[in-house]
């Protein structure tokens, strides 16, 4: 007895130390692709140029790893703080950068001035931007303001539409319900379709019922659609807390397809969907879009498919 005791002992322990040995290769596996996450980042930011060196900064801020982004920002706004349209990234950068609200209010000031100059060749930037921000015109421009959401610009008045979202605590509630109402009008082009689903992404606040039709929109868009996987994003990252995470299997199946697109903005929306609810196993996908996106035939968008790649994979690692 004593001798049958001593061996599941040992074997116990065997199995305890395995275990061990497997979760610390894991964790040693995860560190050094995390390594390698924020220095795919940080190489974009160094090397790249203007829109992809925006969305690089972004990354690094949303993903917990700011050092030198401000730094690096204030520079491009020295070199290029007049050039349209590019300023707008400039500033919003610094915007997220800041570490005060005064500091933050010097770029917002600047976005709100673009958007406001209707004469000025960014006013889209600068309603996207507003929009990304979560920030509304203010009362002073109110009369512009409506003339912009009935604005013939169908990107100015859509954008225009989502930042006016948070004039107030009542309009950003019913926001979601009327950007899900624009979706269903299967009559305008797919691209109509684009910016509303966008947006749903960012504001989240449907119904569980909005959901499903969200969700039935998004897998009857057709493949070739350009709007189908900005649906599917939506969807995917709108999944009601109070349901299993089967409820996301069919849309997930359909969103991983994307991975292999030779579009970087399908590629891109992909990984913006898995950073915020992907899981460990999306990993294995995501990792080869760091180096390898070789269905893409330039370097600049096989750069911003791998700065979003590897903000995909650091926002997962946080959260396992």
């Amino acid at each position: 007895m004593k001798f049958r005791t001593i061996g599941l002992t040992i074997s116990y322990l065997a199995m305890t130390l395995g275990a061990c040995t497997n979760q610390n290769t894991e964790s040693k596996e995860s560190s050094g692709l995390e390594q390698q996450s924020v220095a795919v980042l940080r190489d974009v930011l160094a090397e790249q140029a203007e829109w992809v060196k925006v969305h690089a900064a972004e990354y690094l801020i949303w993903a917990g790893h700011p050092e030198s982004v401000k730094d690096v920002f204030l520079q491009e706004e020295k070199q290029s703080g007049t050039k349209s349209p590019y300023r707008i990234g400039i500033w919003r950068v610094l915007a997220q950068a800041a570490t005060s609200d005064a500091e933050k209010k010097i770029w917002t000031d600047k976005i709100m001035a673009a958007f406001t100059d209707t004469l000025g060749t960014d006013r889209i930037h600068a309603a996207e931007t507003l929009a990304k921000l979560r920030i509304a015109p203010g009362p002073e421009a109110k009369v512009l303001t409506e003339n912009t959401l009935n604005s013939p610009v169908k990107p100015l008045a859509l954008y225009t539409k989502w930042s006016v979202a948070f004039i107030s605590t009542d309009s950003l509630k019913m926001a979601p319900s009327r950007f899900l109402e624009m979706i269903g009008e299967k009559s305008g082009e797919p691209a109509d379709r684009i910016i509303p689903a966008y947006a749903l992404r960012q504001l989240k606040g449907l119904s569980e019922k909005e959901w499903e039709l969200l969700t039935q929109a998004a897998l009857s868009e057709p493949a070739a659609s350009p709007a189908r996987i900005y649906l599917l994003s939506a969807a995917f990252t709108n999944v009601p807390a109070n349901l299993p995470p089967q409820a996301a299997r069919q849309i997930h199946t359909e969103i991983v397809k994307y991975k292999t697109s030779a579009s970087k903005g399908d590629i891109s929306e992909m990984a913006a969907a898995l950073a915020e609810k992907g899981t460990k196993e999306d990993i294995a996908l995501l990792e080869p879009l760091l180096t390898k996106a070789e269905q893409l035939t330039s370097d600049t968008d096989r750069a911003d498919v791998a700065a979003a790649a590897a903000h995909a994979i650091l926002r997962i690692n946080k959260r396992q």
